[in-house]
């Protein structure tokens, strides 16, 4: 087929993309308006409840936090917040917020707004994953089991200042805060709308929620009380829901969203064409992708299989296949993370000894355990060449592809996903938030997919945890990560490097290596003509 016969099918797939049956949006000629598309539909944009980057895509663009991560790093900047102290022995933290942040229906933000936000994270019937990370709040404990009527660690002296007391030291405290979950909501909202707040959000951050036609489109339109002036520079953004990977890819060819994943079929094509390179971002995320293991589920209860998968995986074929988006996985923690243990060595690609391990183990030819997966081409073609390199030593794999939110359930329920492609992006910039989030016995059912367990792993997360001394803290955490990897409830996969396009006419779209790409400084060129 030539190109031209593909942008006759592209001209075709997005009429028929069109019926979807929506109302036509109605923006005024001339308004800066942001076009995106995915596959799956968001899970939610309560930020109570959302833990997945699709979900926080949205949510940072919704809510405000007490801080946030700088535009293109790591480093705490202020955001609710103008300022903030921490106590010597890190119990103790103090916030100064700013006057003019305002919701989207233009009452003021106040110092009780993230106490709500916050104590409504705690309480039990939210079910938020986010709990795990306020547990240490004094009276935290009392107020989700319905004791105490608030949380005593919280106190709003004023309108716009919120003291955070712990029960002991937690060095990393004000980078919990960085995460939506602690994101500032209107208490009257969720008494509106009660279990449909999801749909129905209210926040404070530069953009608010017009529309959400499940499984069609979201719309988010520019917040007019936004604290910072002049921002956002997009007066909306619209995201087309229920479009695979080769339609998107089509449709920013004909100009009809304006950034793009770039497919692996296309990859190599917009590298040799000068014109589309110089329109592509790079950024290597402190992310690890891996093949996760059901430690809860035979075979997989014993050690001798998950090391036999992890040697019979060719990560190298893996990358080449993403055309060498991504560095190979040695273990849990990204290269670029505080912490990160360049010692540690992983497994060498090597079908032989995993035959051996598998013989070993009485595990015999007709093992076929389901590949869970998200329904999306990249996914689908990385789970086939796990699949053929696990055919090589016998096992004969049957991929599964699943929706994404539906894939977040079932792996969060014990003996019911017993392997799957999965990958964990870092909410802040410490071991912690990888080796206590995914692999302690607490998380069991919340993000340790794997039902991983280890006394000795989590004698030495609960040792490392209250640590302000980094040497001292990252020691603990290497002991740690290095029986993980021993105990192999992963297959180490690749780091990923995203990569994206945008169109010549979007200015200041910036990748950041730990969340996703923030959208208020974005702007387009008055005149979008297509090259």
């Amino acid at each position: 087929m030539t190109r031209l016969f593909f942008a006759i099918l592209a001209a075709a797939l997005i009429l028929a993309g069109c019926r979807t049956g929506a109302p036509p949006l109605d923006f005024p000629p001339g308004a800066q308006v942001l076009h995106l598309a995915e596959r799956d539909d968001v899970p939610t944009l309560d930020p109570a409840i959302g833990y997945d980057t699709s979900s926080w895509t949205f949510e940072q663009m919704i809510f405000d936090t007490l801080v946030r991560y700088s535009d293109t790093g790591v480093d705490l900047v202020p955001d609710a917040a103008v300022s903030w102290e921490a106590s010597p022995d890190a119990r103790t933290f103090t916030f100064h917020l700013r006057r003019d942040v305002r919701f989207s229906t233009g009452r003021t933000v106040t110092a009780a707004d993230f106490k709500y936000a916050i104590e409504r994270v705690i309480r039990p019937a939210t079910n938020s994953k986010g709990m795990e990370y306020f547990r240490a709040l004094a009276g935290a404990q009392d107020f989700a089991a319905g004791r105490a009527q608030n949380v005593a660690g919280i106190e709003t002296p004023d309108p716009y200042t919120i003291i955070f007391r712990l029960v002991g030291p937690d060095p990393i405290f004000v980078h919990k805060l960085a995460m939506p979950f602690a994101a500032a909501i209107p208490s009257e909202a969720v008494s509106r709308w009660g279990d449909d707040f999801f749909k129905h959000v209210v926040g404070s951050g530069p953009f608010m929620l017009r529309e959400w036609i499940g499984g069609q489109r979201l719309v988010l339109v520019r917040n007019p009380y936004y604290f910072i002036k002049g921002l956002p520079r997009l007066d909306a953004i619209v995201d087309q829901i229920g479009v695979d990977d080769e339609l998107e890819w089509l449709k920013f060819e004909a100009g009809d969203i304006d950034v793009s994943a770039i497919p692996p079929a296309e990859f190599v094509y917009v590298m040799k064409t000068p014109r589309l390179r110089a329109l592509t971002l790079r950024i290597v995320t402190l992310a690890t992708d891996y093949l996760g293991m059901n430690c809860l589920m035979r075979p997989f209860t014993d050690v001798r299989v998950r090391r036999a998968f992890n040697y019979a995986i060719d990560k190298r074929k893996l990358i080449a296949v993403l055309n060498g988006r991504g560095l190979v996985a040695h273990g849990v923690l990204p290269p670029g993370l505080p912490g990160y243990d360049p010692a540690i060595e992983g497994y060498s690609y090597d079908p032989a000894k995993a035959r051996r391990l598998l013989e070993e183990a009485g595990v015999r030819g007709n093992f076929a355990p389901q590949l869970w997966i998200r329904a999306d081409q990249t996914e689908m073609i990385l789970a086939q060449s796990v699949q053929q390199d696990l055919a090589i030593v016998g096992v004969h794999a049957v991929i599964k592809p699943v929706a994404w939110p539906p894939l977040l359930d079932a792996v969060r329920q014990p003996n019911t996903a017993e392997l799957f492609l999965f990958g964990w992006e870092a909410d802040f910039p410490d071991p912690a938030n990888f080796l206590d989030v995914l692999f302690s016995r607490p998380q069991w059912g919340a993000n340790n997919d794997t039902f991983y367990y280890d006394p000795r792993v989590d004698a030495l997360l609960a040792a490392a945890a209250p640590l302000s001394d980094p040497a001292k803290r990252y020691a603990l955490y290497r002991q740690a990560e290095q029986i993980i990897v021993r105990d192999a409830p992963w297959v180490f996969l690749y780091n990923p490097v995203t990569c994206v396009i945008r169109q010549p006419w979007v200015h200041d779209y910036v990748l950041n290596p730990m969340r996703p790409a923030r959208l208020e400084k974005v702007w387009l060129s008055p005149h979008r003509d297509k090259e």
